[in-house]
């Protein structure tokens, strides 16, 4: 059974002392602390994240995520429009993000101040926010990148228990291809 709870953080932006050079962003975003996909390689697990225990199980919901990203991009001095990372500790689309909406929260944030998004995700949930996702495309710079790590759904379930099967990921790369001009998608392969 999954359990949420809901705490204050002082930040949600992770300002990189360099950019990325797997993922291009020089900022990143986790609305969640622990990530219901329970994928079993994921390195989100390890001691150095501070996450759960029971990773998958019990999840940590940021509070106030759209003002507290509102507030720390409005003030500050030194943050320059660049490339923010919608994931890292979490896939920014797992089941919590349903009922929460921390993603979109931010993402309206950061549409209003024109950062470029990277979203990486394995959850079909991403196509909820197209239309925002294809503004900030078109605005700036937006990608989604969809993991696939084998084809075949049995294995799929063993390796990634709660994420969309193979074949719905690659619709969301097809619905993006087809129904968006400004998103660029492609897969994630690590």
């Amino acid at each position: 059974m999954v359990t949420y709870t809901h705490k204050e953080f002082k930040s949600i932006l992770i300002k990189r002392k360099f950019i990325d050079n797997w993922f291009w962003e020089r900022y990143g975003i986790n609305g969640y602390n622990g990530c219901e996909h329970s994928c079993i390689y994921c390195d989100s697990r390890s001691a150095k994240y501070y996450l759960p225990a029971d990773f998958g199980h019990d999840i940590i919901v940021k509070k106030n995520v759209k003002e507290m990203l509102d507030k720390r991009i409005s003030g500050a001095r030194t943050l320059l429009p660049d490339i923010v990372a919608m994931s890292g500790a979490s896939d920014p689309y797992h089941p919590a993000e349903a009922k929460f909406k921390n993603t979109l929260q931010c993402l309206e944030v950061l549409e209003k101040h024109k950062y470029p998004v990277h979203i990486i995700t394995k959850s079909k949930l991403v196509l909820r926010d197209l239309e925002i996702l294809d503004r900030i495309g078109k605005n700036t710079w937006c990608c989604v990148s969809v993991t696939i790590t084998n084809t075949n759904p049995e294995k799929a379930g063993f390796l990634e228990p709660r994420v969309s099967v193979p074949a719905e990921r690659f619709d969301i790369l097809k619905t993006i291809k087809d129904k968006t001009r400004n998103i660029q998608a492609g897969v994630f392969l690590i």
